[in-house]
């Protein structure tokens, strides 16, 4: 009988090992609060770029400028177009008899959060363990918000540094040269995703709206917000996002007039991908619905509304890992017309 020897080396790195597992479950919460720090700084990167060189503006002062044209934007969406969309979806979710969602559902939840903020005043004096739960939940929001503001702040300003913290995976050739080629390629491929998806969002629900308002179709904002945030799903969005708004046209006012609406969100689709999306997405990511519907129903399977949120940005984060140690050859990408034709 083989004698198997275990060497105290082979037991060290065993230790490490199950060590380093247990400190990333224990950090998880800190890793995809950086991750989410990293995709942010990677849109603002080319803007604070940009202002940089046009303007003259120090790097700090660039990115506080655009922190603070960010926050702006944000004041100005709770100002003037939050109170309407809520008064509007409530009226709207009357209007279609939706049945009674469960206690399990997060929509729910969200609802009895909102009721229990919005009676926060009634309770002072009544309750003071619910009332040090709330500042603290408060202060607990505010506290990630800033840290998320904070890592995204330092993770731009050492942008030209970074690739010198990565040199040690790349080996001894060419080490910094393959570093800085990996953080500007997922820069370009994390920045440019969302930069492109943010832009197809605001054109899909800037263009629904208009349609909307011009065939008279009431609750036109709520409707327009759903397939602004529905364009992010590929494929399946846009046709879902079409779904209540022919509903509400066939009972409200005819079914002529749900035929009209069937045929704007048609129009819109077909604008969609052969005019905005190629236009939009000529400088972004190239990767496949097919692929981005399995990232996503997987993110969804493993991580909630969380895992799918974060599954586009994972797997481009995985493919340009992928990508580096295959030499640049990239498996997992879309093959072009022209490659196709080749083959």
């Amino acid at each position: 009988m083989q004698r198997i020897e275990i060497s105290q080396k082979s037991i060290l790195y065993a230790f490490v090992i199950l060590l380093g597992a247990y400190l990333l479950h224990q950090l998880r919460d800190l890793l995809v609060l950086f991750f989410l720090s990293m995709i942010f700084a990677s849109a603002l990167n080319p803007l604070v770029s940009w202002l940089q060189k046009k303007l003259r503006f120090p790097r700090s002062l660039a990115i506080l400028t655009l922190y603070a044209i960010l926050f702006s934007l944000i004041g100005s969406v709770f100002s003037y177009v939050l109170p309407p969309l809520i008064r509007e979806s409530a009226i709207l979710v009357g209007k279609l008899h939706l049945p009674q969602l469960p206690d399990s559902f997060e929509l729910a939840q969200l609802q009895q959060t909102i009721q229990d903020y919005n009676g926060i005043v009634a309770r002072i004096g009544t309750s003071l363990p619910s009332i040090m739960n709330a500042v603290f939940s408060t202060f607990s929001g505010f506290l990630v918000v800033f840290t998320f503001l904070m890592i995204s702040y330092y993770i731009l300003i050492e942008r030209d540094r970074l690739h010198h913290y990565m040199e040690w995976i790349f080996g001894k050739t060419d080490a910094e040269k393959r570093a800085q080629h990996f953080i500007d390629r997922l820069e370009f491929e994390l920045g440019g995703w969302v930069r492109g998806e943010l832009l197809l969002m605001t054109i899909i629900g800037v263009m629904t709206y208009c349609g909307l308002v011009v065939l008279g179709i009431p609750y036109a904002l709520p409707l327009a917000i759903i397939a602004g945030v529905l364009e992010a799903v590929p494929n399946i969005g846009p046709t879902i996002s079409a779904v209540p708004s022919i509903i509400l046209a066939f009972f409200s006012i005819s079914p002529a007039m749900a035929l009209a609406v069937m045929f704007l969100y048609i129009l819109i689709q077909q604008l969609e991908n052969n005019l905005i999306v190629p236009r939009v997405m000529a400088s972004a990511v190239n990767i496949s619905p097919l692929i981005a519907i399995l990232a996503l129903a997987a993110g969804l399977r493993l991580g909630g509304v969380q895992g799918a949120v974060l599954a586009i940005p994972s797997f481009l984060f995985i493919r340009a890992i992928v990508r580096e140690f295959f030499q640049g050859k990239n498996p997992l990408r879309t093959l072009d017309h022209e490659e196709i034709q080749s083959k």
